[in-house]
């Protein structure tokens, strides 16, 4: 293990482990391993939605070295207590997949392949099976690694639009690639990992921006306004936030700044505003928005 070699070059003792969702099964496996290295461990059971959620203060409180950051790759956040980002890459073979629902990027040419970090190496060889099937396939570097992407970051889709006659998406999920759907104009299909088939995300992006547009028209009329901010290092933006303020209140609309560290619906109940400004994450927007 790379991490442990990392950990120990720091003179590691105690470790602050996040982690996204999708590795909950697997996170007392890796605490136990660490463990099993000489460190003592202490495991983050908030939710870790990026690169840009670093749990600094949390770390210090409970006396942690180094922040074990699984699942993304280096966002650029500045910390005074070190992180150490494990990217955590899966070992999966898409081929068979792909060998079972290529007929569905029959009408495409061109191909635009993007990922996620842990499944980069996946991507190179859906990269290799479309080569030798004719298909001419585009990828842009806009963060670690070619064809790349977050929540929030699209551009090595972006970058590549005007060359690409349709984009595949390798990994699990529809977060990512629905983030892609909504940056682009081009189709974008999931090559899905864990359902094991090729999909469309055209009828997923329709359904999210129909209703994004009828909430944008709300503010128009609104008189009560909430804005969401939140403080996590990547994503606080209240200087921005402040001024929004002022030219909404300009035009005789009531404004509130709503703090959070995690958004959820449920701790909006009981707050009757007539419409709520994202000023969070972006992504934020697909579950208010749902």
């Amino acid at each position: 293990m790379n991490v442990v070699n990392k950990l120990k070059k720091i003179r590691t003792k105690r470790v602050f482990i996040q982690y996204p969702e999708g590795l909950k099964m697997k996170i007392l496996e890796i605490s136990k391993n660490l463990e099993n290295e000489g460190f003592e461990t202490v495991i983050c059971c908030e939710p870790t939605y990026g690169a840009c959620d670093i749990r600094e203060d949390e770390a210090k409180r409970m006396r942690c070295d180094v922040i074990l950051h699984i699942g993304h790759s280096d966002f650029g956040i500045k910390t005074k207590i070190p992180v150490i980002y494990w990217e955590y890459s899966y070992n999966v073979d898409p081929i068979p997949i792909l060998e079972k629902e290529i007929n569905k990027l029959k009408d495409f040419k061109k191909v635009g392949l993007i990922t996620s970090v842990q499944f980069v190496n996946a991507t190179e060889r859906v990269k290799d099976y479309l080569k030798n099937t004719d298909k001419q396939v585009y990828m842009h570097q806009s963060l670690k690694y070619q064809g790349q992407i977050t929540g929030c970051n699209v551009d090595a889709a972006k970058k590549i639009e005007n060359y690409v006659d349709c984009y595949l998406f390798v990994g699990a999920g529809k977060f990512h690639p629905l983030g892609v759907a909504l940056g682009v104009k081009k189709p974008v299909f999931s090559l899905d990992v864990e359902k094991g088939i090729i999909y469309d995300l055209n009828e997923e992006k329709m359904k999210w921006t129909k209703k994004k547009l009828w909430h944008e028209a709300q503010l128009v009329d609104a008189k009560k306004v909430g804005i969401i901010v939140c403080w996590k290092n990547g994503q606080n933006k209240i200087k921005e936030v402040m001024t929004l303020k002022k030219e909404l209140e300009k035009k005789g609309k009531d404004v509130y700044i709503l703090a959070f560290d995690r958004v959820t619906k449920e701790k909006l109940d009981g707050m009757k505003f007539d419409c709520l400004v994202n000023f969070a994450c972006p992504r934020l927007e697909d579950e208010l928005i749902s």
